[in-house]
């Protein structure tokens, strides 16, 4: 009798500690949750507050002028650069919300890698604008070198206007790759 009292305390006492460990997972299960759903409220939050500060102060008109609105058609990074802004807000947020919920479910390895890409997003960033500076500035100095050998009846001032273009191109893309960290 007294084996059968000892099965049914250590049953018990096991049935406890199982019923304890499930409600921490449940409990930071639904921790987990609420950080995820309040993340993607904010990231909404974000990517419209950013759409309307950056529309208020006309910033796609002005990125129009100097021609980035089309550089972003061309790479298909979306409609405009206020949409890229937004976008990338709102993303950095629903993966700062995943960081925070990795921790809370004690995943040590989904949230260092979503923590390695959110310290790598403002390199990406830098590296961007220093391709995107490049392109204007090579456009910029191309047109310059042709519209001068036009007015001064020189032949051959469209190809060297082409290949100074390619050329400060291929040297902010050098740039670009190596602010990334990519050994060239």
């Amino acid at each position: 009798m007294e084996t059968l009292e000892t099965i049914s305390q250590e049953i018990s006492t096991h049935l406890l500690t199982l019923g304890q460990n499930s409600l921490k997972i449940l409990i930071a299960l639904l921790v987990a949750l609420l950080i995820m759903v309040i993340g993607l409220y904010i990231s909404r939050l974000v990517s419209s507050l950013a759409k309307k500060t950056l529309n208020k102060i006309s910033f796609d008109e002005k990125t129009s002028k100097l021609g980035i609105n089309e550089l972003c058609m061309r790479f298909g990074l979306g409609k405009s650069p206020t949409y890229i802004i937004a976008f990338v807000l709102a993303w950095a947020v629903i993966f700062y919300a995943i960081v925070l919920a990795a921790e809370v479910l004690h995943l040590e390895v989904i949230r260092t890698l979503f923590t390695k890409f959110l310290t790598f997003i403002p390199t990406g960033f830098v590296s961007l604008i220093i391709l995107f500076a490049g392109l204007l500035f090579g456009k910029l100095v191309g047109k310059i070198i042709e519209n001068s050998s036009q007015a001064n009846n020189l032949k051959g001032g469209f190809f060297i206007a082409q290949a100074v273009n390619a050329f400060i191109v291929f040297f902010c893309a050098l740039l670009a790759i190596e602010n990334v960290g990519i050994a060239t």
